[in-house]
Protein backbone atom coordinates (compact mmCIF):
# COMPACT_ATOMS: atom_id res chain seq x y z
CA UNK A 1 0.00 0.00 0.00
CA UNK A 2 1.37 3.67 -0.98
CA UNK A 3 0.66 6.64 1.26
CA UNK A 4 0.64 10.17 0.09
CA UNK A 5 0.08 13.53 2.66
CA UNK A 6 -0.69 16.77 1.80
CA UNK A 7 -1.79 19.14 4.33
CA UNK A 8 -4.71 17.66 6.16
CA UNK A 9 -5.25 14.81 3.48
CA UNK A 10 -4.13 11.60 3.87
CA UNK A 11 -4.65 9.20 0.68
CA UNK A 12 -3.82 5.18 1.00
CA UNK A 13 -3.96 3.84 -2.26
CA UNK A 14 -4.03 0.24 -3.04
CA UNK A 15 -4.47 -2.28 -5.72
CA UNK A 16 -8.17 -4.24 -5.88
CA UNK A 17 -8.25 -7.01 -4.29
CA UNK A 18 -7.65 -9.96 -6.74
CA UNK A 19 -10.21 -12.52 -6.25
CA UNK A 20 -12.50 -10.03 -4.84
CA UNK A 21 -14.51 -8.78 -8.39
CA UNK A 22 -12.57 -9.45 -11.81
CA UNK A 23 -13.55 -5.90 -12.66
CA UNK A 24 -11.65 -4.47 -9.67
CA UNK A 25 -8.43 -7.10 -10.37
CA UNK A 26 -5.51 -4.18 -10.83
CA UNK A 27 -7.43 -1.17 -10.60
CA UNK A 28 -5.59 1.30 -7.96
CA UNK A 29 -7.97 2.48 -5.17
CA UNK A 30 -7.47 5.01 -3.15
CA UNK A 31 -9.25 5.80 0.28
CA UNK A 32 -8.81 9.85 1.63
CA UNK A 33 -8.96 11.01 5.32
CA UNK A 34 -8.94 14.60 6.52
CA UNK A 35 -7.74 14.85 9.71
CA UNK A 36 -7.35 11.46 10.52
CA UNK A 37 -10.93 10.53 9.80
CA UNK A 38 -12.30 9.19 6.75
CA UNK A 39 -13.36 11.81 4.66
CA UNK A 40 -17.17 11.41 3.71
CA UNK A 41 -19.40 12.04 0.79
CA UNK A 42 -22.67 13.82 0.08
CA UNK A 43 -24.25 10.45 1.66
CA UNK A 44 -22.26 9.47 4.23
CA UNK A 45 -20.29 6.84 3.27
CA UNK A 46 -16.38 7.09 3.20
CA UNK A 47 -15.27 8.86 -0.37
CA UNK A 48 -13.19 6.25 -2.11
CA UNK A 49 -11.70 6.95 -5.99
CA UNK A 50 -11.28 3.86 -8.28
CA UNK A 51 -8.59 4.17 -11.28
CA UNK A 52 -8.33 2.22 -14.46
CA UNK A 53 -6.00 -0.91 -14.24
CA UNK A 54 -3.71 1.01 -16.30
CA UNK A 55 -3.73 4.38 -14.71
CA UNK A 56 -0.20 4.64 -12.99
CA UNK A 57 1.45 6.16 -9.76
CA UNK A 58 1.65 9.33 -10.98
CA UNK A 59 -1.72 9.86 -12.11
CA UNK A 60 -2.76 9.00 -8.51
CA UNK A 61 -0.15 10.70 -7.21
CA UNK A 62 -1.77 13.82 -9.21
CA UNK A 63 -5.47 13.49 -8.08
CA UNK A 64 -4.77 13.07 -5.01
CA UNK A 65 -2.46 16.44 -4.75
CA UNK A 66 -5.26 18.32 -6.35
CA UNK A 67 -7.66 17.16 -4.28
CA UNK A 68 -6.04 18.32 -1.55
CA UNK A 69 -4.72 21.84 -2.98
CA UNK A 70 -8.08 22.62 -5.18
CA UNK A 71 -10.79 23.22 -3.55
CA UNK A 72 -13.22 23.64 -6.78
CA UNK A 73 -11.43 20.17 -8.21
CA UNK A 74 -12.22 18.60 -4.65
CA UNK A 75 -16.00 19.61 -5.00
CA UNK A 76 -16.07 18.76 -8.17
CA UNK A 77 -15.34 15.14 -7.38
CA UNK A 78 -17.58 15.23 -4.84
CA UNK A 79 -20.49 15.87 -6.69
CA UNK A 80 -19.69 13.56 -9.08
CA UNK A 81 -19.06 10.52 -6.77
CA UNK A 82 -22.93 12.22 -5.39
CA UNK A 83 -24.55 11.84 -8.61
CA UNK A 84 -22.42 8.48 -10.21
CA UNK A 85 -24.56 6.48 -8.08
CA UNK A 86 -28.16 8.06 -9.88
Amino acid sequence: MTEYRFGEFRFEVAAGAPGADPKQAGRLEVSIYQGGEPFLDMHGAPLRKVFPARAGERRVEQFCQRFATDDAFRTGTILKHAFACC
